[in-house]
């Protein structure tokens, strides 16, 4: 790891600038989400709810099975592209991408022309009226797929701040035009909000992507769209993936009703959004920034390790704090942004941290194989998380019932990151380095203990107390290895001066 002649690890300097940023975009968009969420069931009601849902669960369906994830997919072939400044195969593979985009985006929206009154009946129970509306939102299947290979351009040519932007402007365009549409037209303006929010991210993305790179298919040419092989290849392996994921969610639902009932269900889908919120927020730079910077450098097995070693440690310092955080706050949050009743969800949210702190040394690892183009190899992992997913927390119901499915979310990322972590060590040569071990064993026991205290203890003085102690020395721990290894503290000193100023 190389440090500039000021003594700043630039490479965490790095990771801390571009965290914030996706970061920051995403927490804003995430509340700007809430919001639309909480004015559309006000505007809309129940029923309004769950049409909204199956329309968009639907396009989501015929998007991810044919658009190959070509806004990850095709980032490695595009960033080797750029980062060896090849120009001619760069705009070989921009042809490529976009041209796989425009097929993919047919196929899918065809699909769901075709199907839409078979699509009508499963989810409506009637062909009337939704077989329609179906069959016109069909063109937004083709939108997100341009859009997927637009994504794709831009993360690896390093336009990340667009890629930021278009995130926030994306959560804005979607707030600004559901709230008159279902104000003026109820339930029936749900179509042309999906419509039009879909139309509109697709423009902005091109309004990015264009005056750098002209936009340019060659859906004919055979030639060149064998190019693009390895694409096809690992997007099929991400659509495999994605598929496992959804699959393995839908046994563990069906499970918990059959065994359990319909309220069982609702608590394990309110917790599971929880568990996940928090890392999706903290992971988001990892996709647009650190992906395609992996997959520049994955022929030299020194450097790849270090922006590895970089990310499980800025992961590990960043998430810890947060999450401490997360575990004292949620009997105040859950039934702030749900209801009481979901209230045995604190106990099951509160033991999965454990293991959302061991995910943030695996999901840094776990690019490797995507990095590399090793399909097969990220397909095996999925496969083994998605079946330990299931199995850990049948069991875990079974044995503990809701709070046992927290800790068996616990489990499971601890197994994972033992499979993945073995692959990339026999693999890839990988060793996860000493400061991020060090900083794990530190920052463990103080979430442990914490969810440990909070259990224990009534929501009084004496909880609020001991989770501040907690976080607060989480936090300082992480502020002095940031404020060591970059320049942060002298970035807001410099700051605060010249607000003061």
């Amino acid at each position: 790891m190389k440090e500039s002649e000021s003594g700043v690890h630039k490479g965490y300097a790095d990771v801390m600038k571009y965290l914030g940023m996706f970061g920051g975009t995403q927490f804003i968009s995430t509340l700007l989400g809430l919001v639309r969420s909480k004015l559309s069931a006000q505007l809309l009601g129940a029923a309004g709810m769950g049409i909204i849902a199956n329309f968009n669960r639907t396009i989501q369906l015929f998007s991810d099975s044919t658009n190959l994830a070509l806004s990850f997919s095709a980032v490695r072939t595009l960033s080797v592209a750029y980062e060896n400044s090849d120009i001619d195969t760069l705009k070989d593979s921009l042809r490529v991408v976009r041209s796989i985009a425009f097929y993919t985006g047919i196929l899918g929206a065809f699909l769901l022309l075709m199907l839409s009154p078979l699509v009508s009946i499963m989810m409506f129970k009637t062909v009337e009226y939704y077989a329609l509306h179906f069959a016109m939102l069909s063109p937004v299947v083709f939108f997100m797929a341009l859009s997927g290979g637009e994504i794709a351009i831009l993360r690896a040519t390093r336009h990340y701040t667009q890629v930021a932007l278009y995130s926030l402007i994306g959560a804005v365009v979607s707030l600004a035009l559901s709230a008159p549409f279902y104000y003026f037209m109820g339930i029936d303006g749900i179509f042309p909000t999906i419509f039009l929010i879909a139309l509109t991210q697709l423009l902005v993305l091109f309004r990015f992507s264009l005056p750098s790179y002209g936009y340019r298919i060659l859906p004919f040419s055979f030639s060149l769209l064998k190019k693009g092989y390895d694409i096809v290849r690992l997007g099929a392996g991400y659509m495999y993936a994605s598929i496992v994921t959804a699959a393995s969610i839908w046994l563990v639902c069906n499970f918990l009703t059959s065994i359990g009932s319909e309220a069982v269900t609702g608590m394990f889908s309110v917790g599971f959004m929880f568990i996940t919120t928090l890392p999706a927020v903290l992971f988001s730079a990892l996709d647009s920034q650190y992906y395609p910077r992996l997959s520049s450098v994955m022929s030299d097995v020194g450097v790849r390790s270090s922006i590895v070693n970089e990310q499980v440690e800025v992961q590990l310092l960043v998430q810890a704090p947060a999450i401490i955080a997360f575990v004292v706050v949620l009997p105040i949050l859950i039934p702030l942004l749900s209801t009481v009743e979901f209230m045995p969800v604190v106990a099951m949210t509160q033991f999965a941290m454990l293991g959302m702190l061991v995910r943030a040394m695996t999901y840094p690892i776990s690019f490797l194989p995507l990095s590399k183009g090793d399909s097969l190899v990220f397909v095996i992992q999925e496969s083994l998380y998605n079946l330990s997913f299931v199995v850990a927390i049948v069991l875990g119901y079974l044995q503990w019932g809701v709070s046992g499915i927290g800790c068996a979310i616990s489990v499971v990322h601890i197994i994972d990151f033992i499979v993945v972590y073995s692959i990339a060590r026999c693999r890839y040569s990988y060793s996860l380095s000493a400061s991020a071990m060090r900083y794990f064993i530190l920052q463990f026991p103080l979430l442990l203990l914490t969810i440990i205290s909070c259990r224990c203890m009534g929501n009084g003085k004496l909880y609020w107390i001991t989770g501040a102690l907690f976080f607060s020395a989480s936090i300082l721990i992480s502020l002095y290895v940031l404020t060591t290894r970059t320049k942060l503290l002298g970035m807001v000193m410099k700051r605060f001066k010249r607000n003061k100023k």
